[in-house]
């Protein structure tokens, strides 16, 4: 199974696609991040971003999506935002045929850590542990895109 994982936001969206079945390794087919730019008008950069997904989607042909749920923010206006580009990204999923699954933060780091309440640093550590990912520089966005599909691959049982 190909699982896509998707960190959402509106500046940068971190992605990966993560190969898992249940008889070996989990493997990444690939990670990064989509970057919109500030000085586009908002809904530019909601097609910006289901433009992105899209091929990406079109590229490594993933069956399901797993994407964070939107946690709540005190700057309301961040959290519409967010709010507005995961509707986009689920949408765009939904449309290329993809299953998706949303997961909260914590259930993340539970998942991954053992510990609800792990910091960004135990995440991206078992991540690491988890894929034995070659050194690479890597923004948090694709670290918590990998995680969710790592988390995904869990709990469908295809992790050795």
């Amino acid at each position: 199974m190909r699982i896509l994982g998707i960190d959402p936001g509106y500046q940068r969206i971190g992605y990966a696609v993560l190969e898992a079945y249940r008889d070996r390794k989990p493997v990444l087919a690939e990670s990064g991040v989509f970057e919109t730019s500030a000085d586009d008008p908002f809904p530019v950069r909601l097609v910006q971003m289901r433009d992105a997904l899209r091929e990406v989607i079109e590229r490594l042909d993933p069956t399901e999506l797993s994407l964070e749920e939107l946690y709540w923010s005190k700057n309301v206006k961040t959290a519409i935002a967010v709010a507005q580009a995961r509707g986009v990204l689920m949408l765009t999923a939904s449309e290329q045929g993809l299953e998706v699954a949303e997961y909260s933060p914590t259930t993340l780091k539970l998942g991954l850590t053992g510990s609800g309440n792990a910091d960004k640093g135990q995440v991206k550590y078992m991540v690491e542990q988890m894929l034995k990912l070659p050194q690479a520089k890597r923004l948090d966005d694709e670290y918590d895109a990998i995680a969710l599909a790592l988390l995904h691959a869990i709990q469908k049982g295809l992790m050795l």
